[in-house]
């Protein structure tokens, strides 16, 4: 879905299930002008990217880059933001809750990375998968006690959730998978 408020901001909501395919939409939407200026988490529902169109000529030479990275601490967040940074890399993450973690960086060479193996790579799904089964685990709780609540006390709002909760488990499993496939190429 795409919203554009005026000639200059677009605001675009989105899911990926492949962090490949969503670098190449964000070098694809570069390439038509609009620079990435924040996103919003993606944990709970799609993700929504703000856009601003720029005529610079130093477009082609931007290059993003997404990791996968849940920090406990303010301090291992920050860590991690200078790490990159001292490496040429901006973070577009806000805070330390943020689970997805773009980043941007002007260079001349279009293979510059972020990982510097293919460990890395298998690693970041792996954090994804972990946390997209965590996820899947807590909404079919959440199901199983709603549903046992309207069996109870035939209170509809409780069978509603109970079946909104089975959506979200089921859409999570999609990811799941679909990150699993990435993880099985990547061998």
């Amino acid at each position: 879905m795409e919203k554009v408020k005026n000639s200059a901001i677009k605001k675009v909501t989105k899911r990926f299930s492949d962090f490949s395919k969503e670098e190449e939409w964000l070098q694809s939407m570069l390439s038509e002008g609009w620079i990435l200026k924040s996103y919003d988490s993606e944990d709970v529902d799609d993700c929504q990217y703000t856009f601003e169109h720029s005529q610079s000529e130093n477009l082609q030479s931007i290059i993003y880059k997404i990791d996968f990275q849940n920090f406990n601490k303010k301090e291992e967040f920050d860590e991690y933001k200078e790490i990159f940074q001292d490496s040429g890399w901006t973070i577009l993450s806000k805070t330390k809750w943020y689970s997805k973690h773009i980043f941007y960086r002007t260079s001349t060479n279009a293979q510059v990375d972020i990982f510097s193996d293919q460990e890395s790579y298998k690693e970041r799904e792996k954090r994804k998968m972990t946390s997209l089964l965590l996820y899947t685990g807590l909404a079919l709780i959440g199901f199983i006690i709603f549903i046992f609540l309207w069996i109870i006390f035939e209170y509809a709002y409780f069978g509603v959730s109970g079946l909104f909760l089975l959506y979200i488990s089921i859409k999570y499993s999609i990811d799941y998978i679909s990150h699993r496939k990435a993880l099985k190429s990547l061998f």
